[in-house]
């Protein structure tokens, strides 16, 4: 009996760090069934190829595919990109992230690809920019869903953000989910993040509170922390951990200095496999101004931790208010030290969003794998 050769599905993607977008594109490349042969073509060199060689994954370098814009580099990057097109010849062209989203796109149609998929993980034109260029931003993101045969926006909120004519009917909504983890022991857990941050030793046995996120503006993590101020007269042995790295360390490390919370909120810096440490903590809190989905959040709910979060983008896909977690107002730091009171002062209210049903099993992962392959199946 002939066996029928395999499709071919390449990934594009700008950046090889290890975000949200890149440990999709790992997952995804390295579940995809056996009737799929897969490649990935990147930029620059980081995490996501060492775990993608590791996992014998096919991996490509596309040397001038760079987030920041120049004029020489983008020319070069459409040369580099039409030429592993034409070589490749993929059945399926699934690309993520802004410039190799327009220019995969684009480029598939003119090489004739059969199938491209395009994944949002975020729109660029919700970031903090002149009006012209957040114009610019939504006409390119446009025009890569009108390239793209189809388009999977990671969440609904995502999905409602860009709605232009003709559109919303090429994007469906496929909410990203994480394979089983294997956290760390409640005592492991804290005992690694106590070697990070000697500090913590004193606390051991307390109550802790923990956010796993970049340290980046449009987390709010000044938001977090002022509200966790203004709940200690009720909670004095509240410990808040904060696990990320990023370009506010030295902000948030004055902002605690000036509060004089030394004491309380402690900032762990990166840890690889940050959520393997998740059950370190009592309660997780997430502060964000935006996020299109939330990796975390679905991680946090594996380990079953009471979490209050922001209701904004994809973060309502995921957590449900008073069934799995608590959602307030972004930016809103009273409404969310209420939320912390409410949370810490009712043991049945913490109980109970632990035993939630409607914690996202690990089997949720495969039904993302099957809905995705059904996109590169033309369904």
């Amino acid at each position: 009996m002939e066996t029928l050769p395999k499709k071919k599905v390449l990934f594009l993607i700008t950046k090889s760090n290890w975000g949200g977008a890149q440990r999709y594109v790992y997952d995804l490349a390295t579940n995809l069934p056996r009737h799929f042969s897969v490649v990935v073509a990147h930029g620059g060199n980081g995490v996501l190829i060492e775990k993608l060689q590791a996992a014998n994954i096919k991996t490509i370098a596309i040397k001038s595919l760079q987030r920041d814009i120049s004029f020489t580099q983008e020319v070069a990057s459409l040369r580099e990109i039409y030429q592993l097109l034409k070589r490749e010849a993929p059945d399926v062209l699934h690309i993520n992230s802004s410039k190799a989203g327009l220019y995969g796109s684009a480029l598939g149609r003119i090489t004739s690809i059969p199938r491209i998929i395009f994944t949002t993980h975020g729109w660029a034109f919700n970031a903090d920019h002149h009006y012209w260029q957040r114009l610019l931003f939504k006409v390119g993101h446009y025009s890569t869903v009108i390239f793209a045969h189809r388009t999977i926006a990671v969440s609904s909120g995502l999905k409602a953000e860009l709605a232009w004519p003709g559109i919303q009917s090429k994007m469906t909504v496929i909410n990203p989910r994480r394979q089983a983890i294997a956290f760390l022991s409640r005592h492991a857990a804290r005992q690694n993040l106590i070697t990070a941050l000697p500090a913590l030793a004193a606390h051991g046995s307390e109550t802790w509170i923990g956010t796993i996120a970049e340290l980046h503006p449009v987390k709010q993590l000044p938001t977090a922390i002022t509200a966790l101020a203004s709940v200690l007269h009720r909670y004095p042995n509240l410990r808040y951990v904060i696990i990320g790295s990023g370009e506010q360390a030295d902000t948030l490390h004055a902002l605690i200095a000036s509060l004089h919370l030394q004491q309380h909120v402690f900032l762990a810096g990166h840890l690889t496999e940050a959520a393997t440490h998740l059950k370190a903590f009592d309660t997780f809190l997430l502060s964000s101004k935006s996020e299109s989905f939330g990796y975390v959040l679905v991680e946090a709910l594996q380990a079953r931790l009471p979490i209050i979060a922001t209701q904004v983008g994809g973060i309502p896909d995921i957590i449900t208010h008073n069934v799995n977690g608590l959602l307030v107002p972004a930016g809103d730091s009273f409404a969310l030290g209420n939320a912390l009171i409410e949370l810490l002062g009712n043991t049945e209210l913490q109980a109970r969003l632990e035993a939630s049903p409607h914690h996202h099993p690990p089997a949720d992962f495969y039904k993302m794998i099957e809905a995705t392959v059904a996109l590169y199946e033309n369904n």
